[in-house]
């Protein structure tokens, strides 16, 4: 029979649904992300506006090495693929890189009133 070397009890039933105060995080950092989106509307439909769709939000690795073979991947994948467009951002989560690179690829300043004027559009 196996022994364990680990002497922590095991969690209760009770206990189970809940994580430890010492691993929840409430805090936003921020962080670079890598965003690839489609500025030609060859691979997602697109409104006639013009408009860039986001593909892909990625975190970038806190690693050096990682996040230099995130990138050399990334790249790689969108030189392939023409239409594509890969940004770095600095932003506090993925919803927030999307957005800034959405605003930065049409030329414009995006603020979360146009974002949900823009996602009460698509709806309709």
């Amino acid at each position: 029979m196996p022994v364990s070397l680990d002497k922590t009890p095991a969690p209760r039933p009770e206990d189970m649904d809940r994580a430890p105060a010492y691993r929840v995080e409430l805090r936003k950092f921020t962080s670079t992300y890598f965003v690839v989106a489609d500025t030609t509307g060859q691979w997602t439909p697109q409104t006639p506006g013009n408009r860039v769709d986001v593909l892909s939000v990625e975190r970038a690795a806190d690693n050096d090495v990682e996040r230099a073979l995130q990138r050399d991947d990334i790249h790689a994948q969108c030189d392939e693929i023409p239409g594509l467009a890969y940004v770095e951002i600095t932003a506090v989560s993925a919803g927030h890189a999307a957005l800034q690179a959405r605003a930065l690829l049409s030329g414009g300043v995006w603020t979360f009133e146009d974002l949900m004027r823009h996602l009460m559009d698509d709806d309709a």
